[in-house]
């Protein structure tokens, strides 16, 4: 047994439990059975905690926006970093997680893979059969009715494998086929498989086998057959779209988000998911398929209940312009908070981050021509006023007598 074998037991008794109340065991009824319950379960677990954290991202909407019109125009490096940092610093304060709604998308991988194994598997799956079991029964069909299994069975069977035979036979014994034809331990076992007739599931609808690849109908042997079962891709490219449409309108987006993406890429994502799916649709049972249709209509459900029951906060003008006034404000004070001693050096924009290179210590200016002249001048009057005789001096106004001037 796989991982996706062990994955796969609870999801068989829940599949069991499917049928037994459904119409007519009709598998495609149980499946809208187990779509609900599995949703259920995943919206009690996961679904409301991602509504609540949608909430607190729609309560910062705001704050957010005067965030992203702060630092509008400008998208250099640093900026965006800014303008990250800053956002994730609002999404912890208010206890918002962008990661909160990634695991309720990654859980779908699981289920449907163990749901794949229940369909294509369902001795070993879904009745929980050993293997020993499921090999004695296979290969006493496939040694003494030959003729009951398909040339495909046969073929899995030829290479050890035998999850067609065991859909085939689990048909026979629906069918009754098998009554009283195997004996020894192939015929305690159909007997045990008979005796929970009412969990047995039927695979027919419609005219339809929807255990059947819907490849099947790209066949040139087999279109005529099984050319419906190519609906099934075709629909879960529609559902999937629609729902992804539904649930923008009823959820909330990040308009830093959107504006990121741009229309282009948002529309590569919304069409490429759908058709990936209905590419690997193709290769599984129509069954698996028919899960995907239905798990999309309720997810979308789901989404439309919460928003009702919980819904979304809602702001004005007046609100973005006051989330905007505040983040201003808070802005200022904690520049005025950090204010430091001017140093000298030169400040620098968020958009100019290499400014170190232009921030060149200039030598001194040199003085011009004439300062020289000037100074020189001024130093030799100093040195004739040194060299002068105090006692040839001539006399000053201030002097009193009749005492001439000497000339020289």
């Amino acid at each position: 047994m796989n991982f996706f074998d062990y994955i796969a037991m609870p999801f068989g008794y829940l599949m069991q439990f499917c049928c037994m109340i459904s119409p007519g065991q009709n598998y495609l009824i149980a499946l809208i059975y187990f779509t609900v319950i599995i949703q259920i379960i995943l919206c009690l677990i996961f679904g409301i905690k991602q509504q609540k954290n949608m909430i607190k991202q729609a309560s910062i909407a705001p704050m957010a926006a005067a965030l992203r019109k702060k630092y509008a125009g400008r998208d250099d490096a640093v900026t965006r970093q800014k303008l990250q940092q800053e956002t994730m610093e609002l999404y912890q304060k208010h206890g918002y997680s962008p990661l909160g709604g990634c695991f309720p998308m990654l859980i779908q991988l699981p289920i449907i893979m163990a749901l794949y194994n229940v369909i294509v598997a369902p001795l070993q799956n879904m009745f929980m059969l050993t293997q020993a079991k499921i090999d004695v029964l296979l290969s006493t069909l496939a040694r003494e009715h030959t003729h009951l299994l398909s040339q495909a069975a046969l073929d899995q069977l030829a290479h050890n494998q035998s999850r067609l035979a065991q859909v085939e036979a689990l048909k026979l014994v629906k069918d009754g086929s098998l009554d009283g034809l195997l004996s020894g331990e192939a015929g305690d076992i159909v007997e045990q498989l008979a005796s929970r007739a009412n969990a047995l599931p039927s695979y027919s609808s419609f005219g339809l086998d929807f255990s059947t690849n819907p490849e099947a109908g790209l066949s040139a042997d087999s279109i005529a057959k099984f050319w419906p079962l190519l609906i099934v891709p075709v629909l879960i490219i529609a559902t999937m779209i629609a729902s992804q449409k539904l649930s923008r309108k009823f959820g909330y987006q990040d308009p830093t988000i959107t504006q990121q993406q741009g229309g282009c890429s948002m529309n590569v994502m919304m069409y490429s998911m759908p058709v990936l799916s209905a590419w690997i649709s193709l290769r599984m049972p129509a069954a698996v398929g028919v899960y995907w249709i239905y798990r999309s209509v309720t997810a979308t459900l789901q989404q439309f209940i919460l928003s009702k029951v919980m819904p979304l906060p809602k702001f004005t003008e007046e609100d973005y312009k006051k989330a905007e006034k505040e983040m201003n404000g808070t802005s200022k004070r904690k520049k005025n908070s950090e204010k430091v001693p001017y140093t000298g050096e030169k400040k620098r924009s968020l958009h100019h981050i290499d400014d170190d290179d232009d921030d060149t210590v200039l030598p001194p200016k040199k003085e011009t021509a004439p300062a020289l002249e000037s100074s020189v001048k001024e130093e030799e009057k100093e040195e004739k006023n040194e060299n002068v005789d105090p006692s040839k001096a001539p006399v000053m106004k201030e002097d009193k007598g009749n005492k001439k001037y000497q000339k020289k």
